[in-house]
């Protein structure tokens, strides 16, 4: 990672931290839906998001945390007016994908087929993203992993807290000839 991308990852960061502090309910679906986006468009999202992280026992899935509603707010706030555009063509071209494959439509489909959906369409937007700066569908799983983790239910059921990670051992023999970090 060059540090160009370092310091857009650590804006995107600071942002959704930002838009998370803000909300009343602690959750993405508070935030101000875009104008400029449908429902059916968002609940798509929200469902891919939900396909890319599933429910399990310990941890609801993407889709609780309103998922749909970060990417597309996230999306129009933080990056270009191309971006946004390719994100909903991103996900018409997950229906048509659905639709080609199945004969039903993205939400219709049971958990293994829409993961056989979202796997070719991936497959099919790396090969045609080459030389380009934006692939939309690694755009939204992103953006996806970040809204998920950094929500409530992401950050206290899906994720262990390890303070210290590793062992304390306070009393570390040094040589002569080794370095700590305070120098007397």
């Amino acid at each position: 990672m060059n540090r160009r991308e370092a310091i857009r990852q650590g804006g995107i960061a600071t942002a959704a931290a930002a838009l998370w502090a803000g909300l009343p309910a602690r959750t993405w679906a508070a935030l101000a839906a875009p104008e400029s986006v449908s429902a059916a468009e968002e609940a798509l999202l929200t469902l891919v998001g939900d396909t890319i992280l599933p429910s399990t026992a310990d941890s609801p899935g993407a889709g609780s945390v309103g998922i749909g509603r970060f990417i597309l707010v996230m999306t129009q706030d933080c990056f270009s007016k191309e971006t946004l555009a390719a994100v909903l063509v991103c996900g018409r071209e997950i229906e048509a994908e659905s639709r080609g494959r199945f004969g039903r439509a993205f939400a219709a489909l049971s958990q293994s087929e829409r993961e056989a959906v979202l796997i070719a369409y991936e497959k099919r937007a790396a090969a045609e993203a080459r030389g380009r700066a934006l692939n939309p569908f690694r755009h939204v799983k992103e953006l996806t992993l970040l809204g998920y983790f950094t929500s409530e239910p992401g950050a206290t059921q899906a994720l262990r807290y390890d303070p210290v990670p590793g062992g304390f051992r306070g009393s570390v023999p040094l040589a002569p000839s080794d370095r700590s970090w305070l120098q007397p």
